[in-house]
Parts: structure tokens; C-alpha cells; sequence
């Protein structure tokens, strides 16, 4: 992640660093977002971002669902007060977005289901739980094999795998013992 050192805002963002470049070139006078969320999820990054589009390059920046347009030349404080309110909303909502989708990824692990890529040997079926593929019977040769005492780094070059790979199938034994 870049953070722009001088405002502080998270600038890791294709679109983001595309439009900062056109407007520094001057190529745009303003810029129309959909939502306050499309210019920025949180109240610190939509501050920096405002000031560096309105108030440093001057170029407008409207709000279309809000009906609402900052211009660089008629500066109004009750519009970016509003516009401070609606940003802390976007910010309070695409939290409680993240807090839902960790919730029920918690809810799917209690009822065993994977979320993820899943591990060596295993593919996610359609209701989201592991099923072993061709390469399950792989993993229970590393076991086998590390048992009798074969080194991790024969076992991943005779089997054409990453020694990490092999490591990785050693430290969840159980996950392929219990098939």
C-alpha cells in the first residue's frame, strides 16, 4: 500500500492516482462522483482528497446523489460541513460492510465450511466445504513418506511440489488423516 506521506491518504488505487494525474496536468475542471464513497471510504482520505482537488488544483468536485458541487471559487462551509457529515457515513457504512462479510465468513468456518484458496489436495465445492482432488493422494504420500523418514526436500522434488508445500502438509496432518 502507498500512503501519500503529505495528506496521509491511502493512494493505492488505479483510478485514484489516474485522476490526480489528469487533474495536475489540468486536463480536467471537475470531477463527478456518484456517491461520496467513490471518491473515498473514510473521512481522513476524503478531507486530503477535497483539499487536493478543490482547494489546490481548483477544479469542482459534485456529488451527483447528493445533488451537491464544491467550486473552487465560491467557497461555502455548510456544503463542506454536509459533505464531512456524508463522508463519516461512508466511512461508518463500508465498515459495517467489512464487520458482515467477517461475520459470515466466521459463520461458514463454524459450520466447517472453507473460505479461501484451499490447501494442497483439496478443491471448495459448490456448498463451500473441501473435497479432496487428484492431488489429495499426494499429500497422504508426504505423510507416509516423511514417516518412514524421507527429507522434506526429496519428498517435494520427487513429487514435483515446493518443500513449503510439503511443510504445510506436514503441520495439518489432521486435515488429511480424517478423510
Amino acid at each position: 500500500m502507498f500512503v501519500d506521506t503529505q495528506s496521509g491518504t491511502n493512494t493505492d488505487r488505479d483510478g485514484y492516482r489516474d485522476l490526480m494525474a489528469a487533474i495536475e496536468a489540468g486536463e480536467i475542471s471537475q470531477v463527478v462522483a456518484s456517491e461520496v464513497s467513490r471518491i473515498s471510504r473514510s473521512v481522513r482520505d476524503f478531507s486530503a482528497t477535497v483539499e487536493r482537488i478543490v482547494d489546490k488544483h481548483g477544479v469542482g468536485l459534485h456529488i451527483l446523489d447528493m445533488g451537491i458541487a464544491l467550486d473552487p471559487n465560491d467557497s461555502d462551509p455548510y456544503t463542506r460541513a454536509f459533505l464531512t457529515v456524508a463522508a463519516t457515513f461512508a466511512e461508518l457504512e463500508a465498515e459495517i460492510k467489512r464487520e458482515n462479510v467477517r461475520e459470515g465468513i466466521a459463520a461458514a468456518r463454524v459450520q466447517g465450511k472453507w473460505h479461501g484458496r484451499p490447501p494442497f489436495g483439496f478443491d471448495v465445492g459448490s456448498e463451500g466445504y473441501l473435497t479432496p482432488n487428484d492431488d489429495y493422494e499426494k499429500a497422504v504420500v508426504v505423510l507416509d513418506e516423511l514417516d518412514n523418514g524421507a527429507s522434506k526436500r526429496q519428498l517435494a522434488r520427487s513429487l514435483g511440489v515446493s518443500r513449503s508445500t510439503v511443510r504445510t502438509i506436514a503441520e495439518n496432518r489432521q486435515r488429511y488423516t480424517t478423510q
